[in-house]
Order: structure tokens, then C-alpha cells, then sequence
């Protein structure tokens, strides 16, 4: 059985960079290469990002004001440094849950690792939320 996880790795997480990048370049002024080397991927994959080649969900997305505007501090958390967008995956994974992103026919045949050990990092303080 697949994890959710590699969902979120193959469908939601380019859509998420998408948005960063360009929120990185609308907002902070950025451009391809210092968003390759915040994001921890290569400016062409920038410009995929930014041509709609990658990140198939981005109007799924951003139609949530709620996790667009999550999206957004994150995006503002990684310019400055505080985060680093691989120490988020769990807590990206867990609002498109929980805002509905995926139906339900898209989440049964998955297991969820924060459905199996969320308490447990939560009480570690390695889960928010």
C-alpha cells in the first residue's frame, strides 16, 4: 500500500513551490536563482514552476484563502530564513487534508504516517497543528 506521503511528493508539493516561487518573486523581489538555492532545487525547475509545468494543483490551492495564506508565511518563513521548506512536508500534508484538497476517493487507498503517529510527534514537537 502507497503512502500519502508520495502524494503530496509527486502532486502537492510542486504546486506549493509554484506558489512560493512566486510569491518570492512577486513579494520579495527574488529571482530564479536565489529561489533554486532557498527552495533546494535547480532554476530550471524554477521556471518550470513558474511556466506551469510543474505543480498541477496550484488553482486547487490557491482557491483556499485559508492555506494560501499558510502557503504564504511559509514562503515568508523561508526567505528568512527560519524554515526550511523539507522541515514542513507533515504540516503541508496535514492542511490539505484538513482543507479538503484531496476527496475522499483520493485519500482512501492511502496510509497516513500522521494518522499512525501524529499524537506521538505532536507530544515530540515535531508536528504542529
Amino acid at each position: 500500500m502507497k503512502l500519502f506521503c508520495e502524494t503530496i511528493f509527486d502532486d502537492t508539493l510542486p504546486a506549493v513551490r509554484a506558489i512560493i516561487t512566486n510569491e518570492m518573486i512577486q513579494t520579495y523581489g527574488m529571482n530564479q536563482f536565489e529561489i533554486a538555492q532557498k527552495l533546494g532545487v535547480t532554476q530550471p525547475a524554477i521556471s518550470q514552476y513558474l511556466n506551469g509545468l510543474r505543480g498541477k494543483r496550484v488553482r486547487q490551492l490557491i482557491s483556499n484563502a485559508k492555506l494560501l495564506n499558510a502557503i504564504k508565511q511559509l514562503a515568508a518563513d523561508i526567505v528568512s530564513g527560519r524554515v526550511k521548506l523539507h522541515e514542513k512536508i507533515c504540516e503541508i500534508c496535514a492542511t490539505t487534508r484538513t482543507h479538503n484538497i484531496y476527496s475522499e476517493k483520493e485519500l482512501n487507498p492511502f496510509l497516513c504516517l500522521i494518522e499512525m503517529y501524529g499524537d506521538k510527534l505532536k507530544k515530540e514537537g515535531k508536528l504542529h497543528g
